[in-house]
């Protein structure tokens, strides 16, 4: 999938799933997509479609595309890097109707070097997924006599036009500045990046973020944050967007990348953030038992615990995210 040169190159392949005991299997087509992570990871994300006459009657009703994001490497430690993006997607859901639903699912993935085909079948369980027989992803794996099975979280992710349709919305595919997007979800977005420590995007740029015009404004979403402070990723790095060096080093490093507000409007926000310490907190500790490693756990609340300081604190406030906003 990964050397499709086409983006619109599907493979054709079986998803089986379990519903209360019982299995079921629906013909789909794949495809490897991004940019960053399909390039350089030994797992690319994969954009999975269904006919609707396929999922009709299934769990997958409604579902005419979805987004799985796998690990990226084959390290220790990234089924915890994918659980803490599928955290970051959780935190965002308080804020705003206008999220990506997600669904984290454990995969068991087996490459085998005895099937090199065009096509091979997928066979994924709901929440339990195996999938059996992927085209491995690059020549020298066949140079392995056995089949090797890696054991994976990933998440699920809706399409933009499931978003669209939940919030009477449209998808909007047009260049709007942050300055003219509807205020309070332009500063929403704005301070939910600086919490997760994440500077890979552009609202202006399309760049990891949807817009939706919703009651007449348009309404930023985000989404991949493999390279936020939150996630730290082994394989991180600080953006580079449009070619514009930022002053970070770091990507735990936080960096406030919205625009210059009117004051009421930014302390609503900073209110609205204050009034949800309690039930963000909750969210990461309600997935304490799926981490891997506990070190990891606390790492993530103490890198959340550090946002809401800045946010309690009115020098580090003003330093850090007044004096940071951005004039255009």
């Amino acid at each position: 999938m990964r050397k499709q040169a086409s983006t619109e190159s599907y493979v054709k392949a079986v998803l089986s799933y379990e519903q209360n005991g019982i299995w079921d299997s629906i013909p789909v087509d794949l495809r490897a997509r991004g940019n960053f992570r399909r390039t350089n990871c030994y797992f690319p994300p994969i954009k999975l479609k269904i006919k609707s006459s396929e999922a009709k009657g299934t769990l997958f009703e409604g579902l005419k595309k979805m987004k799985v994001v796998l690990p990226c490497l084959l390290q220790n430690r990234s089924n915890d890097d994918i659980l803490k993006e599928y955290l970051a997607y959780k935190l965002y859901e308080p804020f705003s109707t206008v999220h990506f639903k997600t669904r984290l699912v454990d995969l068991e993935f087996t490459d085998d070097p005895r099937q090199k085909k065009a096509e091979d079948p997928l066979t994924a369980i709901f929440m339990e997924v195996k999938k059996r027989n992927l085209s491995t992803l690059n020549d020298s794996v066949f140079a392995r006599r056995k089949p090797r099975t890696h054991h994976l979280r990933a998440i699920l992710i809706e399409d933009i036009k499931n978003v669209a349709k939940r919030n009477d919305a449209k998808v909007f595919d047009r260049f709007v500045h942050p300055l003219a997007q509807d205020a309070m979800s332009s500063l929403r977005n704005a301070f939910f990046q600086f919490m997760i420590g994440n500077t890979d995007f552009s609202t202006a740029y399309g760049h990891n973020q949807k817009l939706l015009f919703l009651d007449k404004k348009a309404v930023p979403l985000p989404y991949d944050f493999d390279m936020s402070g939150l996630v730290d990723a082994s394989y991180s790095v600080v953006s580079n967007i449009n070619n514009q060096d930022l002053p970070i080093s770091d990507v735990t490093q936080r960096l406030y990348r919205g625009f210059k507000r009117d004051p009421k409007t930014t302390q609503a926000i900073r209110t609205e953030f204050l009034n949800q310490k309690t039930t963000l907190l909750n969210i990461v500790d309600d997935l304490k038992e799926d981490f891997d490693n506990r070190k990891t756990y606390q790492k993530t609340r103490n890198y959340l615990l550090d946002f809401f300081a800045v946010l309690e604190n009115e020098s580090r406030f003003k330093r850090e995210i007044l004096d940071k906003a951005r004039a255009k």
